[in-house]
This record gives structure tokens, sequence and C-alpha cells, in this order.
């Protein structure tokens, strides 16, 4: 039976994700959110770098030229080096930066109006003053009824879920989790939503949250 791979990140994630496999399996696009501007520019210059915590920060930045990055998932930081920034550390998710931190403050956190970890909270805690500016929202999205079908029919279907609010807000806008459903998460935190959400059972959860674990077990299951 052909595999169809759902993907329900944002547009542009989802178009680059889809292409980096090579599978040429169906795809069906379907974000539950869209990633809006808040038009907070902050002053960069009062700070000794800045903590990326998603490249969706990056949209929304006039540039980071010689600015001192600590960045999670190596996309992230491939793009704050595209913006000129000089990346310090590459951590695999909040919890691997957080631990043994090596740098010093004032530091400014560029995230969503999402985000866990309290990043900037437990690094000031530790000594590191660090600040936070919002300069993107998450905007939930309606699913599309083909999505819907999918998810909720019997054919194969491979779903890779990347945060916990993506699996949440797509899990409350299904009746039910068809027996062809496969999922994929990328955390344990990810996978906990969505069996909370669905009361699904445990679902396929990757050893590291990094991009090219996630793309590998998409891959394996599409050609199962």
């Amino acid at each position: 039976m052909t595999a169809t791979l759902l993907l329900t990140r944002p547009e542009a994630q989802s178009r680059a994700f889809a292409e980096k496999l090579g599978t040429g399996a169906p795809v069906v696009i379907a974000p539950v959110m869209e990633i809006v501007g808040t038009g907070v520019q902050p002053d960069l210059s009062t700070y000794h770098g800045v903590i990326l915590t998603s490249a969706n920060a990056l949209r929304f930045l006039p540039g980071l030229h010689g600015v001192r990055a600590w960045c999670v998932g190596e996309h992230t930081a491939g793009a704050a080096r595209a913006q000129g920034a000089q990346v310090m550390r590459v951590a695999d998710d909040a919890e691997d930066l957080l631990a043994g931190f090596n740098g010093s403050g004032p530091l400014l956190h560029l995230r969503g109006e999402h985000a866990r970890g309290n990043v900037a909270q437990r690094l000031t805690s530790a000594g590191i003053v660090t600040h936070e500016a919002v300069i993107y929202r998450q905007v939930p999205r309606e699913l599309t009824d083909e999505a819907r079908r999918l998810i909720e029919g019997e054919g194969k279907v491979i779903l890779p879920l990347f945060s916990p609010r993506s699996a949440v807000l797509l899990a409350k806008q299904v009746m039910r989790i068809g027996s062809g459903l496969e999922v994929i998460a990328i955390s344990p935190a990810v996978a906990e939503a969505w069996c909370a959400e669905t009361g699904s059972e445990a679902i396929e959860v990757c050893e590291r949250p990094t991009g090219a674990e996630m793309r590998a077990r998409t891959v394996a299951r599409l050609r199962d």
C-alpha cells in the first residue's frame, strides 16, 4: 500500500522537509498554524548575543551580521549564519542548550508567542542575565478536509509531528484516529501531547530531537 505523507508544519517548513526526503511519495501539506510577525524590532546592540530556539525568528529580523548566536537545531543555525551571525553553539533542544551554557549576559532570546523551556528565566536564575522578545506569533489554522480524511481514514498515512503545540492543535480538529495513521514525534514532549489529546497508545519517538533523525524515520516508514 502506498503511504501518504501528511505535513502540518507551516507551509515553507513543510515544503522544505518534503523536498529533503526525496522519496517521491504523495505529500499533503495542511498547516495547523501560520507564523506571523509581531512587528517588534529589538535593539541588539545592547546585548552580548542572541538565543534562537527556532528559525522562525529569523524571518522577522533585518540581519544578524557579527551577532553571536546560540541556536537550537542545525536548520536554525544555518539560517542564522546566512544572516551573518557568529554561531557559538548548536544544541539539540532547549534543555540541551541550557545544559552547561557557555555564554555571558546580557543575552536576548528571540522567540515566538508560544515557547517552551523558560529559557530566559532559567538562564537569568543561573546568573546569565537574559531578556526575551516575542517577534512572531503562531496563529492557529483550520485543518483542511483532505487532511482530516487522511487522519480519520484507513489508508496508510505518515504524520511527523514537530511541536507539542502543533500536536494539540491538530488533535483537537479530528473526530477519530484511523487505523492507518503512523505518527512520528520529534520528542517525548510531542508524543505526550498527542497521546493525551487523542488517547493514542505509545507512538514512535526520535532518540534525538533533530531534523535529520525525523527525516530518516519518515523515509523508513514511507518505504515499509
